[in-house]
């Protein structure tokens, strides 16, 4: 996983809040991302944790909750046939996911930029709403969740 750049994002106190304690976009979260023209390195487990899932399984979370306003999953990237989706700081701690999900709360995460378009990573998401939204997903909907995805 090596050494990443530290960004703006990082904040040790925990999770990047706006304005009004409006939850973060990823602009917030990835604000070197923002204007970078190809993908870059961040720092997971202040900002952000992150659940991979293979791409389908998160498919299926995206639609078993479509009902849901705002949407609970939030921003995910694509890459190698899985989509990383975006938690708040901590909230795996304590928790055992199930398979197929992988949980992840420190090291390092090559993401794609924000205005530019790459093939791999790419944005599958851009967060919780037509316009971005919010970049977190809520990790208690979606633990419960997994065992519904086949």
């Amino acid at each position: 996983m090596g050494s990443a750049p530290s960004t703006r994002a990082t904040n040790p106190a925990g999770p990047v809040r706006r304005a009004y304690g409006q939850l973060p976009t990823l602009a917030d979260l990835l604000p070197d991302a923002h204007l970078a023209s190809r993908p870059l390195n961040v720092r997971v487990g202040t900002a952000f944790d992150i659940v991979a899932l293979p791409a389908e399984q998160a498919r299926q979370a995206v639609n078993r909750l479509a009902h849901y306003r705002p949407h609970p999953i939030g921003a995910a990237m694509a890459h190698r046939g899985e989509w990383v989706l975006f938690l708040p700081p901590s909230s795996g701690f304590g928790a055992r996911w199930r398979m197929p999900a992988r949980h992840v709360d420190s090291g390092t995460l090559q993401v794609p930029p924000l205005l530019t378009e790459c093939d791999e990573p790419r944005w599958a998401r851009m967060g919780n709403t037509g316009h971005g939204g919010c970049a977190y997903t809520a990790p208690l909907l979606l633990h419960a969740l997994l065992p519904l995805l086949t």
